[in-house]
């Protein structure tokens, strides 16, 4: 078990562990200072954790999504192919959980066409900020619930990695039985998926908690501020970060965002041409040949 250092964890090492809760005492003492006053309820094993997701994404404006590849494939068919990765994900993901989140900007530009996943999906505005204001301001929303109810697990994606699957959102949860903060790592030193689960801090019966002054507030804040966004640093000054503070890390499988034409092509010859360790579906075959249709369009 990782001590309170922190560290790398991969799925394969929790089946050697024995689940533990509360956290070891020197994280305990760090997040949860006033616990001998007012412990947490021990959980049972009929307290399943409170899982959400979010996809956090902009509209497909022409011009304002994946501006890299419409560099050479044109913005018009750049923005189609984002919202067609966006109807994708709704689809995979329309039952996994227990909320669904589109964490979307800007949100006044969602129109009909848009809004089509929103009888499963709940529509979160982003707010303002940069990238790490963004996603700190979903997970002080959503990954920290009052220490009475099952833990959440909170799970945040982009839509550039249209591959994903609940399998490994399972995956990711399975991870949560022993870590507090779950990563895929990007190709490109970036993260295509990032979860959070830690309880929030024991209120005092006669002062509610208040978000400001919460232990998760030194969390959210260690996680997303002085990460140097849109850089080859962000996996791993996010990693120095949390385990510097003690969080135990579980890892995914290193995947690849899609973000020019060659992470395109990629993307098609990984589907249409998959190898015996790649589970490809019928949707990911109906996304391959929807690109294709798209990119034969000619240019505007």
């Amino acid at each position: 078990m990782p001590n309170a250092k922190g560290g790398i964890v991969n799925e394969s090492d929790i089946a050697e562990w024995s689940h533990a809760w509360p956290f070891p005492d020197s994280v305990e003492s760090f997040f949860m200072p006033n616990s001998s006053k007012t412990p947490l309820r021990p959980l049972t094993a009929s307290d399943s954790p409170i899982r959400k997701l979010g996809v956090m994404a902009k509209v497909a404006t022409e011009g304002k999504v994946k501006t890299r590849l419409g560099n050479t494939i044109g913005f018009d068919k750049s923005a189609q192919i984002h919202q067609r990765f966006l109807d994708h994900l709704f689809k995979v993901f329309q039952h996994w959980g227990d909320e669904r989140h589109w964490v979307v900007s800007p949100i006044d530009s969602i129109s009909q066409t848009a809004t089509q996943a929103s009888s499963h999906w709940q529509i979160i505005d982003q707010g303002g900020g940069n990238l790490g204001d963004r996603m700190r301001r979903w997970f002080a929303n959503h990954a920290f619930n009052h220490p009475a109810l099952p833990r959440t697990h909170a799970i945040l994606i982009g839509a550039d990695c249209p591959l994903l699957s609940p399998a490994e959102m399972d995956q990711t949860s399975r991870l949560f039985r022993d870590c507090d903060l779950v990563l895929g790592p990007a190709t490109d030193g970036g993260y295509y998926l990032i979860g959070l689960s830690v309880p929030a801090d024991s209120p005092n019966e006669n002062n509610p908690p208040n978000r400001d002054t919460l232990p998760s507030r030194t969390i959210l804040n260690t996680l997303w501020n002085d990460i140097p966004w849109s850089t080859d640093e962000v996996f791993d000054r996010t990693v120095a970060a949390a385990e510097a503070i003690g969080l135990r890390i579980g890892r995914l499988p290193v995947r690849s965002d899609v973000d020019t034409e060659e992470d395109l092509t990629a993307l098609l010859h990984q589907i249409e041409h998959p190898v015996d360790n790649t589970d490809v579906s019928s949707d990911h075959i109906e996304l391959a040949r929807d690109i294709r249709r798209i990119l034969s369009q000619p240019m505007i």
